[in-house]
């Protein structure tokens, strides 16, 4: 079960590049989050890390599936953790891909959110992704360490994204519903990492920007059957701009715990 990021992010975008490899040992699921991509999006719903959670749940439960690795990006990652934690015994195992849920607060926190989400800069750098060029800087900033991996086709497929209708909606509700002030974040889940009894997988760039590498270590020496594979020469995006390396390192921890 594969649960992409937020923001500009759908199941397709994320996943696209490594469904494919994986299938070859698991049947696999990618999901559109509610807000996202082509699912729908409901004005007045929290769109919360434990909305998602749920809805995963309520998800197998449509399907029938019992259990499920559960992998999660960014955002998702943070979701799966949630997942996890409420539903052990819907999860056979644990994945957190540059991961959300690991830092207790954003970069630059406090400012972050009082002079970037909760002002129109926000909406402006969403109505901003609808411009190539920028799109380009992000990804460059925030999201693939190599220039030469930033193709005009993988520009074109986070465009056609921005182009959604309710794109970035849900996101700004995610914001909103995560940030506690001076606490950090509501999706902060290090305190009850030692309590996670299925086998995890941890994924993270060496250069993440996003989400620092430090909270991987960390969450590695948290969360007790962890493995933790560190992606040199990578920012947030691993399983997008090496999707080989991703792919093998996920294949192998399935055949090793799973199989």
């Amino acid at each position: 079960m594969l649960i992409h990021g937020g923001g500009m992010d759908s199941a397709k975008l994320s996943w696209d590049r490594i469904i494919e490899n994986l299938s070859h040992q698991a049947q696999v699921y990618a999901l559109d989050l509610p807000g996202y991509g082509q699912s729908e999006y409901r004005s007045g719903v929290q769109y919360s890390t434990n909305f998602y959670a749920h809805f995963i749940k309520a998800f197998m439960d449509e399907l029938k599936l019992d259990k499920a690795m559960v992998m999660g990006l960014s955002l998702g990652g943070g979701v799966v953790l949630s997942f996890t934690l409420q539903f052990p015994e819907r999860a056979t195992a644990l994945g957190l891909v540059g991961a959300n849920g690991m830092a207790k607060k954003w970069e630059w926190h406090f400012i972050t959110y009082h002079f970037y989400v909760r002002t129109p800069l926000n909406r402006l750098s969403l109505y901003m992704m609808r411009k190539k060029s920028f799109i380009r800087t992000i990804v460059k900033a925030g999201l693939f360490y190599k220039p030469e991996n930033i193709t005009d086709e993988l520009l074109d497929e986070i465009y056609q994204e921005a182009l959604n209708p309710h794109f970035g909606r849900a996101y700004e509700s995610f914001q909103r519903s995560d940030y506690m002030g001076r606490q950090g974040l509501r999706s902060y889940f290090g305190d009850q990492m030692p309590n996670i009894d299925v086998p995890t997988l941890i994924i993270h760039g060496s250069d993440d920007r996003t989400i620092p590498v430090d909270h991987a270590r960390r969450a590695h020496k948290l969360i007790p059957d962890s493995e933790l594979h560190i992606m040199d020469e990578c920012r947030h995006w691993s399983q997008k701009e090496y999707p080989n390396e991703f792919s093998q390192v996920v294949g192998s921890f399935i055949s090793r715990k799973l199989s």
